[in-house]
């Protein structure tokens, strides 16, 4: 296979795969993803708290994530993004969120759900005036011990409930679904065979007494025990609307955070915002293009067409990358960052390369005989350069949190993109337009002709 072949078979493969990323690309109808930034939506920072007696530790804030991920999966929040930041903290990105009170409501509950049999109630005002019906706060709140709370609520009688220690938690629970009972939502659950058999012997034993649900808490409603409850699975009831209804039974089939999430930052990114971001990202990243593409064809001239050629292929496969990738790549105001300054080291790569190559020709060498040897010294250059912005974007990724991650990832993806056009497609394409008549003389690729003749002369 010729020399030409080949050169001709490596720029068809390039431009083969690109064809391939567009044509899933438009046949799948993929869009890039946008992120929180571009798109608007709401970001919270949360502190993890440790329980009384227990640590945190990076397991324990991995369960956190993977528990509100389940909860947000639920709700239908699609692309959320939630990360840990240090051993104490929790990111969570909610781009595109429709409700975003009820997001924040549910992603950090903790859903300590507990029955408490009811010892003792007392109105509201008679409970006022007594010092030993005073509301349990702080570290007063124990499973294992006894506790006064509010009643429910939504209930017309105020009252104040003396509760026992905790009999069952919600991880007795395997299944909650809201269902309609005399024309208000209430939650059904289903116990599982070890919560079945206590619940059983709690009800049993209590017959006629008040058995209190308690989320976090807060009493939800306290039903009298009419009789035994053998089947294994019962129901909440607290005149609930239906998406109160919903949210709690999304809560209780996710089961408790390991630790309560303390709110630190929250931040509204509104839609308009998130448009106006990414058009001036877009602008940017045009400009910056042109800008280059104008110095390229002005200083290089007939090279200057290749590397806008290059630039070109270069675009077009970060941007069917990203979009082939979306439900892995999230595109933010930080990535477009990354693409914009990815074309400057495109750029770097060619004028590295036609340098080395204007370098021979004015030596007296053809345009010919000169391009594998110039590209050959050119490619160390180019790796070294690479490898270096390449690390630096590893060492970003792996340590950064939030939006610097997605300008490493885009910074990353683009200087190995950088590497592969150079060599497969900037560099075959040169050699084989280097055989054109036209590339023969020197203006045509922006060299001098009176310095090639007072080299020729010192010669």
């Amino acid at each position: 296979m010729s020399k030409k072949t080949k050169n001709i078979l490596s720029i068809c493969m390039v431009l083969l795969i690109l064809a391939v990323l567009f044509a899933v690309k438009f046949t799948l109808d993929m869009q890039p993803r946008l992120g929180l930034d571009l798109r608007g939506g709401v970001s919270l920072v949360y502190q993890a708290l440790p329980a009384k007696g227990t640590t945190i530790d990076q397991d324990v804030l991995n369960k956190t994530v993977e528990k509100m991920r389940s909860r947000l999966d639920k709700l239908g929040v699609a692309e959320a993004e939630i990360t840990t930041q240090g051993a104490k903290s929790v990111i969570v990105q909610l781009p595109g969120v429709h409700d975003p009170q009820r997001a924040k409501s549910i992603v950090g509950q903790t859903a300590q759900l507990q029955f408490r049999l009811v010892t003792e109630s007392k109105s509201t005002s008679d409970a006022a005036k007594d010092p030993n019906w005073k509301i349990s706060t702080g570290s007063q709140l124990q499973a294992d011990q006894p506790v006064t709370l509010p009643g429910p609520v939504k209930d017309k009688d105020k009252t104040v409930l003396k509760l026992g220690p905790t009999q069952l938690t919600g991880d007795a629970i395997k299944s909650a679904a809201v269902s309609v009972q005399n024309n208000s939502p209430q939650v059904d659950f289903t116990l599982n065979d070890a919560g079945a058999k206590k619940f059983s012997d709690l009800t049993t034993a209590n017959v006629n007494k008040q058995l209190a649900i308690v989320l976090d808490y807060s009493v939800e409603s306290a039903p009298n025990i009419k009789e035994a409850i053998t089947g294994g699975s019962g129901n909440i009831s607290g005149n609930f609307t239906d998406q109160e209804a919903k949210d709690l039974a999304i809560v209780i089939n996710t089961g408790a955070l390991p630790v309560e999430l303390k709110p630190l930052t929250e931040n509204d990114v509104t839609a308009t915002l998130g448009r106006d971001s990414l058009k001036k990202g877009l602008i940017a990243g045009a400009v910056g293009l042109l800008v280059v593409a104008l110095f390229m064809l002005l200083y290089y001239r007939m090279l200057g067409v290749i590397a806008c050629l290059g630039l070109a292929v270069f675009g077009g496969l970060i941007f069917g990358v990203i979009c082939v990738m979306s439900n892995f790549w999230t595109l933010t105001l930080a990535g477009i960052a990354g693409i914009i300054v990815s074309i400057g080291i495109a750029g770097d790569s060619s004028i590295v390369f036609f340098e080395r190559l204007k370098e021979d020709i004015r030596a007296g060498r053809s345009m010919r005989s000169s391009v594998d040897t110039a590209y050959k010294s050119a490619l160390r250059t180019i790796i070294a350069a690479d490898t270096v912005s390449f690390a630096a974007a590893a060492i970003l990724y792996l340590f950064a949190v939030g939006s610097v991650k997605g300008f490493a990832l885009t910074l990353g993806v683009a200087t190995i993109f950088d590497v592969f056009i150079s060599y497969f497609f900037v560099h075959p394409l040169t050699s084989v337009m280097a055989g054109w008549k036209f590339f023969e003389k020197p203006v045509a690729i922006g060299v001098r002709l009176d310095t090639v003749e007072e080299v020729g002369e010192v010669k």
